[in-house]
């Protein structure tokens, strides 16, 4: 086997799902290390007074956005704990926020609403919670949202299904926003005229280099079944056309009124990653028990593996984390957690106990988290799969897990079942583990979309001193905390250019002695400042 490929670039925020747009669900050098996990424990605790959480916390700029099922966000420090603002939307949030720090027209929150029959995306100002706008994503009848939304060059990206329980005769769909005014750039349905179905769970991944999106779909409700149920799709992500499918599961139907089953339908979200020659492929879990890898380029098959069986609940419910060597996840039926390397065979299994282990699992450090059915936080030597650790959570979960600095962040909370089941809902928390000194950024405090201090965004360049005359490429990156901030303007040498994904940017220069201003600018931030010194020529 040729040497591990390392995993995308990794921000040292987790500010969508998956925590990149590979969807790696991985913090890279972020959180404690497999020395310092004895030493783990509770930071702080937040406990919602009105539902359970069952998305993963995102953080950016210093702040965790959390939404509950009974429709409230909330924003808290992540160091404290502490409210910084709350704002209740009025429908369920079952999936996970996304926090953008440079979205035009400044530091945006989006938060998927299942409103059945027209589920919508809200976009929220960062700094106060304010409503900048609202889009109904679909309104076909019984349509719903799980899936969390995940954005890339000024778009925003969300997909639809049916509601949990499937009684539904809606088409999924894969919606594109802008992300300034939550116009809709395109809307792509997963199956053709004629047939239901194709419902998307999950949260797509993208493949910069190619502009192509990834997503998995579910089953069909009701014959007749399209080809692209039970798949894994390829669409530009620029227009949404469909490019390719990989069908797993053929002839799949199941609905509250039609349970003919087996109901195996994608419910991970799909990774990005690399076989053991170096082939792109994406990689998606579904709950037949199989993780499913294809080439990214001709939607082939790759390699297949397996934690478990399969079943209506399980085994791939939960997402899969990828730290370049080894793909994570757990079985939902057996509870049993794993590693799969870049060929496909199993390194490691290693039972959390219980069952309907439905929670998503993530990594960083070296360091596998887990949140078990019986109300733990199982904290695993990813190399091994040893358990380190195992840390009450108070109750029992299907929320996610994230990390970022030297801590760890956890949502609490199951929701209510489907209907017609009584829906009573409980009162979630969110849980930080470790040193959360580490997490702290610099947002804008509440009140900060009005007259308030706004965050300032950080400029450094590279290289910092230059021979005069001489042409010299200059790197700038802008960032908010250690959040890079992209779509500022810097301004430098009489030159104008806009920062990328990752916050940074090149302007070639050639400058007379002395010191040259550099500034980055950027709606509902203040500007950022540096300095590039000029010697003479030697």
């Amino acid at each position: 086997m040729l040497t591990a490929a390392p995993a995308p670039p990794a921000a040292a925020d987790w500010p969508v799902y998956g925590h990149d747009l590979s969807n790696t669900r991985n913090g890279g050098a972020d959180g404690p290390a497999v020395a310092q996990v004895p030493t783990l424990d509770r930071a702080w605790s937040f406990a919602s007074p009105t539902g359970d959480f069952t998305g993963t916390p995102v953080i950016a700029g210093g702040v965790l956005v959390a939404g509950d099922y009974s429709g409230t966000v909330y924003a808290l420090d992540a160091v404290t704990g502490r409210v910084r603002w709350s704002k209740n939307l009025g429908d369920q949030i079952n999936g996970s926020a996304a926090i953008d720090l440079g979205a035009p027209g400044g530091p945006t929150v989006y938060v998927p609403l299942a409103h059945g029959g027209g589920p919508r995306l809200v976009a929220l100002g960062f700094a106060d919670g304010h409503t900048r706008w609202s889009t109904v994503l679909t309104d076909q009848a019984k349509s719903s949202v799980y899936g969390s939304p995940t954005y890339w060059n000024g778009i925003v990206y969300l997909g639809t299904s049916g509601p949990n329980g499937d009684d539904s005769s809606a088409r999924g769909t894969l919606v594109a926003l802008d992300e300034a005014s939550g116009a809709v750039r395109w809307r792509t349905f997963m199956v053709p005229p004629g047939h239901d179905g194709g419902p998307v769970w999950s949260t797509p991944a993208i493949d910069t280099a190619t502009g192509r999106l990834y997503v998995g779909t579910g089953n069909a409700y009701h014959d007749p079944v399209a080809d692209t149920t039970d798949s894994i799709l390829a669409l530009d992500a620029a227009n949404g056309q469909i490019l390719g499918h990989y069908q797993a599961i053929a002839n799949d139907v199941f609905a509250a009124d039609n349970p003919a089953g087996p109901d195996v339908d994608f419910g991970a979200s799909p990774n990005l990653i690399q076989g053991p020659d170096g082939t792109p492929l994406v990689g998606e879990g579904a709950k037949d028990g199989t993780y499913y890898t294809v080439e990214r380029a001709t939607l082939k098959p790759a390699w297949k593996a397996s934690l478990g069986p399969g079943s209506a609940i399980g085994g791939f419910v939960g997402s899969t984390s990828y730290d370049g060597t080894r793909v994570y996840g757990s079985n939902a039926l057996t509870s049993q957690v794993g590693a799969i390397a870049r060929d496909g065979a199993v390194q490691w299994t290693s039972a959390d106990g219980g069952s309907a282990d439905f929670s998503p699992v993530a990594m960083a450090n070296g360091v596998l988290y887990s949140a078990s059915p019986g109300g733990d936080l199982m904290v695993r030597d990813a190399a091994s799969g040893t358990v380190l650790k195992q840390l009450s959570l108070g109750g029992p979960t299907f929320g996610g897990i994230a990390t970022v600095g030297a801590a760890v962040y956890v949502s609490v909370g199951v929701g209510p079942p489907p209907p017609p089941a009584p829906q009573q809902d409980g009162t979630g928390s969110i849980l930080a583990f470790g040193d959360t000194t580490r997490s702290a950024g610099s947002p804008a405090p509440p009140g900060g979309g009005g007259g308030g201090t706004r965050a300032r965004i950080r400029l450094t360049v590279d290289p910092r001193r230059a021979p005069a005359q001489r042409r010299t490429v200059f790197l700038f990156t802008a960032r908010v905390g250690s959040a890079p901030v992209s779509g500022a303007t810097v301004h430098f040498a009489g030159r104008r250019a806009r920062t990328d994904r990752l916050g940074r940017v090149r302007i070639a220069a050639r400058l007379g002695r002395g010191r040259h201003a550099a500034r980055a600018s950027q709606p509902a931030l203040r500007s950022g400042l540096t300095a590039v010194y000029v010697h003479r020529r030697r």
